[in-house]
């Protein structure tokens, strides 16, 4: 059962881009899916770092993808518009592509699993995305830049970053133009927004409208329905959202005020009635905050 409060956070109230449209998320949370503990059971979880909702509504997983028998290691996924999975692998430096009916994988970036500088090589790669033209966007995460790998390709093209950028951790293509992306890293305080092939970056996010008044190793991120950008603001334990068009941050769920605690968030997302679900990779859960 979902717990309601009647005590609203001040930061709890948030305005939308359309004049009169506004959003509270309760503050007390439910946890919908991990026990608390670490292990491989059904209803377990080992630092779990990203999550996608569909309308299942189980409490215990359901293992669709087993990496172990080639060693990858996932640090993240997307799904094209025909629901194809893609899943990177930084332990083994590439992009792997699953149909989905979840058989077999195919690679579709990167090389026998050496990594290196080269265009056909990621190294460490992590955040991934795809745009409706089926091209993919991966973070190279040890060389500092962001690869797009048009479909069929056996090389990528940098569109982000050099050698003098921060290393990126989260990739989330803009709703609003088809060459430019936000980028995260969990090394540093901001969120950029990036044009492709820029030499800098075009939008800095960095403050919000509490304190702590500035991000700190942000990861993951996603958009709602209105280009409102949410961001797992991870080590300082909380979910912030920018309205569009703001630079400046808006807490809507703080793991120090919020019911149960929330930990380490490494993703965001919200399901089609905007609740919001945080993945906490320190307390092994998912946790829902309902729309009020």
């Amino acid at each position: 059962m979902i717990h309601v409060s009647n005590v609203l956070l001040p930061w709890s109230h948030v305005c939308l881009r359309f004049e009169g449209l506004s959003l509270r998320w309760n503050q007390t949370g439910k946890r919908v899916t991990g026990d608390g503990s670490r292990g491989l059971s059904a209803s377990q979880f080992r630092e779990p770092t990203l999550l996608y909702i569909d309308a299942n509504g189980a409490a215990n997983g359901v293992t669709v993808i087993d990496t172990t028998v080639d060693g990858d290691h996932p640090e993240a996924f997307t799904f094209d518009k025909n629901g194809y999975i893609y899943l990177s692998s930084h332990n083994n430096n590439r992009v792997i592509l699953y149909p989905p009916e979840f058989s077999n994988g195919t690679t579709v970036a990167g090389k026998n699993g050496v990594s290196s500088s080269a265009l056909d090589r990621p190294n460490n790669p992590l955040g991934v995305d795809i745009d409706d033209d089926l091209n993919l966007y991966i973070i190279d995460g040890n060389n500092k830049r962001v690869m797009k790998w048009v479909p069929n390709a056996t090389n990528g093209t940098i569109v982000i970053g050099s050698a003098s950028t921060p290393s990126f951790y989260g990739s989330l293509l803009s709703l609003y133009s088809s060459n430019e992306a936000y980028v995260s890293s969990e090394d540093t305080i901001p969120v950029y927004l990036w044009t492709f092939g820029a030499s800098s970056h075009r939008v800095t996010l960095t403050h919000v409208n509490v304190t702590p008044s500035l991000l700190k190793a942000p990861k993951c991120m996603r958009h709602d329905s209105y280009g409102n950008l949410y961001v797992a603001d991870s080590d300082n334990s909380r979910v912030v959202m920018y309205c569009a068009n703001s630079t400046v941050g808006t807490v809507v769920v703080s793991g120090a005020d919020s019911t149960p605690t929330l930990g380490q968030p490494d993703d965001v997302t919200l399901d089609s009635n905007l609740n919001i679900y945080a993945v906490d990779e320190n307390n092994q859960v998912v946790i829902k905050y309902e729309k009020l």
